[in-house]
């Protein structure tokens, strides 16, 4: 078949069936742009445009979902992709019950509808997905405290807020996820109204070791993920992104989505090879945006994506990074991420 439509291409990946070449993308913060629905709108189509991906991951603020619970950031001060925290509506575990549910298309959520409906109208046709985070990630965002302003700080806060609410008030923080998954379910619905091909629904480095423990994710995770992913069973396009080292796959493995993303290079996490044999869905991923992506030659990362192509078998695969690419990602390692399809030995 000829005259392959960046839709066509994706649709064929996750149905596992070949297409003209494997789908590819790639994902990233835009800052200060994130700040608006137009300007970001804006940056997203742009990076789509120069890459020539075949479909677009949007990246909104990493802080929006906990805003809409009441989180207060200071967009004056970024550290990486993170707004210098302010105050919030958690100052305890005994503090959960104000967590409630809020309107999923007002506020917050009524600024990123618009953004998708923006990304919809320029992207011509192609899949585009908004990022949504799971309700123990948001629980996480806003039980975080952080006494400094630094990406660590936060992330640990988000561990110790979460380990010190499960083991004070498990009943309190049962209430207070079943409360943001009743929205999130509601705002991902929502998002496909507004045009969206699906949702990019990420745990945030709280689903592997050292973290929660496999039953606790199982009791603290699981049931709120699948009540937002029962949310948007008709669409085209959902995947779940696992984020972190050492994280459990076997948990998503089977979770509703049409494909899963993860770091599958040097993160102590299952390959591409081990990976196909242990879920049905579309693999996504295959280069290290830690390693060759950020501090590689091109030809490390067309190696490094020629690899994955082989390993994958280029079939129920869409080549991409394990996670967002740095805001300093150099353009020639994207441009040859983007080439290795192309330019593969069995293309």
């Amino acid at each position: 078949m000829n005259g392959w439509s960046k839709r066509e291409r994706v649709d064929a990946a996750l149905r596992g069936e070949t297409g003209d070449r494997v789908p590819v993308s790639a994902w990233r913060h835009f800052i200060p742009e994130e700040l608006s629905p137009e300007s970001l709108a804006s940056a997203s189509l742009q990076h789509f445009e120069q890459f020539d991906w075949d479909w677009l991951k949007v990246n909104p603020r990493a802080t929006y979902y906990a805003e809409a619970w009441g989180n207060r950031y200071d967009y004056s001060r970024y550290d990486s992709v993170l707004p210098a925290w302010v105050d919030g509506p958690l100052s305890s575990p005994q503090d959960l019950a104000q967590i409630v549910p809020v309107p999923p298309t007002e506020g917050v959520f009524a600024e990123q509808l618009e953004l998708v409906q923006r990304i919809q109208a320029g992207i011509g046709g192609a899949h585009f997905v908004q990022t949504v985070f799971t309700p123990l990630s948001v629980l996480g965002f806003l039980l975080s405290r952080p006494a400094v302003h630094s990406v660590a700080a936060a992330v640990q806060g988000q561990y110790d807020g979460l380990r010190r609410a499960i083991d004070e008030n498990p009943a309190g923080v049962h209430t207070a996820l079943a409360a943001i998954a009743t929205t999130l379910a509601n705002y991902a619905a929502a998002t496909i109204d507004a045009g969206a091909s699906g949702i990019f629904f990420a745990v945030v480095k709280l689903a592997r070791q050292g973290i929660l423990s496999e039953a606790e994710y199982a009791e603290f995770g699981k049931p709120y993920d699948l009540q937002v992913l029962q949310a948007v069973q008709g669409a085209p396009f959902n995947l779940f992104h696992l984020c972190g080292p050492t994280a459990y796959f076997d948990q998503v493995a089977s979770y509703p989505v049409h494909a899963i993303n993860w770091a599958s290079v040097g993160q102590h996490n299952p390959t591409l090879d081990e990976a196909r044999t242990r879920t049905s869905l579309a693999l996504m991923g295959g280069v290290d945006e830690l390693g060759a992506l950020q501090h590689g030659t091109p030809a490390e990362v067309l190696a490094e994506a020629r690899t994955a192509l082989q390993a994958s078998g280029e079939r129920h695969f869409l080549l991409t990074p394990g996670c967002g690419v740095d805001l300093e990602a150099p353009e020639a390692n994207l441009h040859a991420l983007r080439q290795a399809v192309e330019h593969n030995p069995h293309a």
